[in-house]
């Protein structure tokens, strides 16, 4: 997977990336607190209980591709650091 074009990369863009993909992670999973809170806590809510496990199951997939880009750039930062 390559993000930039080589030999443009710089050790403060690949931190930069790093650090975007360490926020997105962290806002993604606070999503899926939240998410499962209003699970346990309001079930009915005029929504089933099916639509809420969908919904975490999406977040859960994007969490996933976040997470892989995430460790691309803390592999990239570690190599030219």
């Amino acid at each position: 997977m390559q993000y930039v074009e080589a030999g443009a990369l710089t050790l403060q863009l690949a931190r930069f990336w790093l650090k975007l993909y360490r926020d997105l992670l962290a806002v993604d999973e606070n999503a899926l607190q939240r998410m499962r809170a209003l699970l346990l806590e309001e079930p009915a809510r005029g929504r089933g209980e099916a639509d809420y496990l969908v919904d975490v199951e999406l977040v859960m997939g994007e969490i996933e591709r976040v997470r892989a880009r995430h460790n691309h750039w803390l592999a990239v930062v570690d190599r030219m650091s």
